[in-house]
């Protein structure tokens, strides 16, 4: 990733198409406010690459563009039916910046130097196991700590030991776990794509995300690439943002993606050196 020192540019890919909910009992459009958190805390070069479903209200696009300085936000028109494999697919390739943020539109930031911390995390170097193939010192990709809207524990990073999970789910989001495990930077097995640093030329090396998973389980895809490839994924505690998972589309894992995840790497998937047995 970026050497300590460099000002990389940062085009944070958000597909949404529009939806509304409410968080802390007042109505919101997720997206909107997901860019607002954005604008008002990255201290570093970005782009925005809105990538509107054809369900995306045409005053939804012109309050988004209208956020940003001149050119800031941009709107990439998606057409097809859902599959968020295919969006971030296409939010990479409008992208000119040298890393790619994933961000999903029903986030919020909280830590005012998330960026940075995502960028300095991604710069650290090799902190953790040796890929599989290959030498380990690039890392590929960089996770937040992630809260739901009660404040409690989301993502803390991939599980794949036992099953397809997030870190001290559920837990208190200041949480530091056993012996801080959930409170220092480390590598894990996978990190979410509602909020992942990766660089667009590692992006490109391994195909992006699959669109043969088009709900979930695609950005599990893509950590398991990561590291077969000998890429780190990384778990970055000071990155804290709210996810209002589930409110901008409905959940569910659907038994063909789980077959079809199995089919590609159940072998690797089970053999997770990263998961501590007790957080």
């Amino acid at each position: 990733m970026a050497t300590p020192g460099s000002n990389p540019t940062v085009s944070i890919i958000i597909p949404s198409i529009g939806s509304t909910g409410v968080v802390h009992g007042v109505e919101r459009v997720f997206v909107v406010e997901a860019v607002r958190s954005v604008l008002s805390t990255a201290a570093v070069p970005l782009e925005i690459q809105i990538v509107a479903g054809r369900e995306m209200p045409e005053a939804v696009v012109d309050e988004l563009v209208a956020l940003g300085p001149h050119g800031v936000v941009r709107i990439v028109r998606y057409e097809a039916d859902f599959n968020f494999s295919a969006t971030v697919n296409l939010g990479a390739a409008h992208a000119g910046g040298e890393y790619l943020l994933l961000l999903n539109d029903d986030t919020e930031v909280i830590s005012p130097d998330w960026l940075s911390q995502l960028l300095e995390a991604g710069a650290a170097g090799p902190i953790g196991t040796v890929g599989e193939i290959g030498t380990a010192g690039e890392i590929g990709a960089v996770g937040a700590r992630l809260l739901f809207e009660d404040g409690t524990l989301q993502h803390a990073g991939h599980t794949y030991r036992t099953s397809l999970d997030h870190v001290g789910f559920g837990l208190p989001g200041d949480s530091v776990g056993r012996h801080g495990v959930l409170g220092v930077r480390r590598p894990v097995a996978g990190v979410t794509a509602a909020c992942m640093l990766t660089p667009a030329r590692v992006f490109d090396e391994v195909g992006g995300f699959t669109t043969l998973l088009p709900g979930n389980y695609n950005d599990v895809d893509y950590c398991m690439k990561l590291r077969y490839l000998g890429y780190e994924v990384v778990y970055e505690p000071q990155a804290v943002l709210y996810h209002f998972e589930s409110q901008s589309r409905v959940a569910g894992v659907r038994p063909d993606e789980i077959a079809l995840i199995q089919r590609r790497w159940l072998t690797r998937l089970i053999d997770d050196p990263f998961t501590p047995s007790t957080v």
